[in-house]
């Protein structure tokens, strides 16, 4: 491999999919070979200790509003490494603003790059003509599209219009934790007054797009199959106000649990107490859509069955009648009868369970996708 720099404003301990994308490959790279510049932040230092590859910290993007652009310190901070370290390829994991530091410094130092695409930030790079033609103008330059989905690489074709060739598949996998929940099922089921109730799950931010709304107004007419049902959302956001009031106004208080300070290490307990996964995820008028979701395959490996919105990257991780169920995220009625439909039929619900925890083993694994990446770099 190539003396490699990844170059992101997206990582560890910031919390996200690209973080997380990045720094499970990051792994898996030749730690001599490949090195990261990431945004400073706070816990930087303790996060970077741990690993086994060089992580180089700087504030990218400035604050000052006298300096234009904004990313200058970016652009200066790969020029000085680059040279430091001998770097002869770049990856950069957004188009803008690191997209165009790269394609300059392409045109200094002769360095190629390689451009990451999560879904909605080729979107937001559409916005106005000068990103939009200098979108494409990087797309153009760089040795490689590297995509999360085929979803977003079918996307990308249609509003950039680059050669399939150029463009390479790299999944993203399930974060899991190998380890045993450390509380047993009656601590848990009494910690979050459980007791007697079937209860269903989804772990996301709390935006519009995850579409945690459309479950909690589908739960009254679940409830007329299934009283005991409980929802379990986890996750934190900006939407948490508006879906308390949507529970009040429902009568729901007895049925939905929030839970937003929940840890990592605290999700497996989550995940194996649970009946079923759902998150009806949907596209927003501007553009804002689920990528891929990875949470789908992290639910399969703990052997829930999962639905999913028919919507964005989802029913790749989703098949549907295999793994779990797709609906039409804005049908209440739908993800109703969908829940139903597991809830009310255990055999099925397993079945999905277990073939998903199946697939997740033999094509979501880190090592597997390290390999893809390495394949698009040559």
């Amino acid at each position: 491999m190539k003396r490699t720099m990844l170059v992101t404003l997206d990582f560890p301990p910031m919390v996200g999919g690209v973080a997380s994308y990045w720094a499970n490959l990051a792994r898996l790279m030749p730690s001599d070979r490949f090195f990261v510049l990431a945004e400073e932040g706070d816990s930087s230092l303790d996060f970077d200790v741990n690993q086994s590859f060089l992580i180089y910290r700087q504030n990218l993007i400035s604050c000052r509003r006298w300096l234009w652009p904004r990313w200058l310190p970016l652009l200066w901070a790969m020029y000085r490494l680059a040279r430091m370290k001998q770097i002869q390829r770049f990856i950069v994991a957004h188009v803008l603003p690191t997209g165009t530091a790269a394609l300059i410094l392409k045109k200094i130092l002769r360095i190629p790059y390689n451009v990451s695409i999560h879904g909605l930030d080729v979107a937001w790079a559409q916005r106005s003509k000068r990103k939009k033609w200098l979108t494409k103008i990087i797309f153009k330059n760089a040795e490689s599209v590297i995509v999360n989905s085929d979803f977003t690489r079918q996307r990308l074709q249609s509003l950039c219009h680059i050669a399939p060739g150029k463009i390479h598949l790299v999944y993203p996998c399930p974060n899991v934790v190998a380890a045993p929940a450390e509380v047993s099922r009656e601590e848990f089921l009494k910690k979050y007054n459980l007791e007697n109730k079937r209860f269903i799950l989804t772990v996301g931010r709390l935006i519009e797009r995850k579409g945690q709304d459309k479950v909690i107004e589908a739960l009254p007419r679940i409830m007329r199959a299934v009283p005991a049902v409980a929802y379990l959302v986890v996750g934190r956001g900006p939407k948490l106000d508006s879906l308390r009031a949507s529970v009040k106004e429902l009568k729901l208080e007895k049925q939905v649990r929030f839970c937003t300070d929940i840890l990592d290490s605290e999700l497996p307990a989550f995940y194996q107490n649970s009946e079923l996964f759902i998150m009806p995820s949907r596209q927003l008028e501007d553009g804002d859509v689920e990528g891929f979701g990875i949470v789908y395959l992290e639910a399969n490996h703990y052997g829930l069955p999962v639905i999913a919105g028919r919507s964005g990257g989802a029913s790749e991780a989703v098949e549907h009648g295999i793994n779990g169920l797709l609906v039409d995220p804005l049908s209440v009625n739908d993800i109703a009868q969908a829940i139903m439909s597991l809830l009310t039929n255990q055999v099925r619900a397993c079945e999905f369970g277990e073939r998903g925890r199946r697939r997740v083993a033999e094509r979501f694994t880190w090592s597997e996708q390290a390999r893809e990446l390495v394949k698009a770099l040559e």
